[in-house]
């Protein structure tokens, strides 16, 4: 699978950057309140198993929102959710467009 990225490269997918970007939630989070390895492995597998050819990264980054609510992660959801929120402002900030 390729992934869109904002800037609108195409690079290929890479599973361990999901894994990573929930462990940063995770760190965040109470420990009840984790996901753990096995639904971290579901969710890259969940994405996988979609079988898109290309997907956007806001794309892949919903379907992972998703999953965490699914298995009822509301606190890591929303740490998730707040983190990609302050990714986009850093964002904004580096921009040169108006």
């Amino acid at each position: 699978m390729k992934v869109i990225k904002r800037d609108g490269k195409i690079v290929d997918y890479d599973r361990a950057k999901i894994k990573i970007a929930i462990e940063k939630a995770n760190k965040e989070v109470e420990p009840k309140e984790r996901a753990t390895e096995k639904q971290i492995e579901n969710i890259t597998k969940h994405i996988e198993d979609l079988k898109k050819k290309r997907m956007l990264v806001e794309d892949i980054q919903d379907e992972i929102e998703k999953k965490l609510m699914e298995y009822k992660k509301f606190t890591l959801a929303k740490e998730y959710i707040v983190y990609r929120y302050n990714r986009a402002l850093i964002r904004k900030a580096n921009t040169t467009d108006e």
